[in-house]
């Protein structure tokens, strides 16, 4: 494969400088003042000089959203990969929630962008939802792990779904490149709400003073999570 030239690592580089600026923007004027007007000024050059580069706010918005989930992605990777081969299902979930939650505090900005503050009249894309199944994609690894090792208690899981939501998650398992059982994906986003709910606490502030900053009540959250639905 022949090295870019140089004229695709200027604009490489130049939109990266725009991201860079969208970041301050959203940061400064929050997700509903983000605008290319913004971008433009923090940059110091004109609007018009802007499409270039993107197409509109909402095409600068999906990239930052991408890329906000694709870090995500590489960090979950990275942190499922570091575990040594047979450590035991819960472990391995607490190690990567750990990942998560690391770069959530880490990088609030992007974490809401990504799943919590919309920007006004912008909707999400076909880039942006493959991004956040990639993210997904690595949490689905853990519970594949659960099932390989027959860890997943169908039994408790099966209890607590409906009919409606069986026949919900059998239809999402037939899209996944590796189809996994209801009551495997039951438990899987059950831990991902509680993952998520803890997450969300934290950051909003929401938990008592006392509690803020300490990551055993998130690991106690999701040890707990996990053990009810494992055996």
């Amino acid at each position: 494969m022949s090295p870019p030239t140089r004229r695709v690592q200027q604009r490489a580089a130049t939109l990266a400088e725009i991201k860079a600026a969208a970041w301050t923007d959203l940061a400064r004027s929050g997700a509903t003042g983000l605008s290319l007007r913004g971008v433009a000024r923090e940059m110091g050059m004109a609007v018009s000089a802007l499409y270039r580069y993107v197409e509109s706010r909402d095409d600068l918005v999906t990239a930052l959203v991408v890329d906000s989930f694709d870090a995500l992605t590489a960090r979950l990777s990275a942190a499922l990969a570091a575990v040594p081969v047979g450590t035991d299902v819960v472990e391995v979930f607490l190690d990567v929630g750990d990942a998560y939650r690391d770069w959530a505090l880490g990088d609030p900005l992007a974490y809401r962008l990504a799943f919590g503050n919309p920007v006004d009249g912008y909707t999400g894309t076909p880039a942006t939802t493959a991004a956040a199944v990639r993210s997904s994609a690595v949490l689905l690894e853990v519970m594949a792990l659960a099932v390989d090792g027959d860890r997943v208690d169908t039994e408790v899981v099966e209890a607590l779904l409906t009919d409606d939501l069986r026949t919900a998650l059998d239809v999402w398992s037939a899209t996944l490149p590796r189809p996994l059982p209801v009551a495997a994906l039951g438990a899987a986003m059950i831990c991902y709400a509680a993952l998520h709910g803890a997450i969300d606490l934290e950051l909003s502030g929401h938990l008592p003073p006392a509690l803020r900053g300490r990551p055993a009540l998130f690991r106690a959250t999701l040890r707990s999570t996990i053990e009810a639905l494992t055996r």
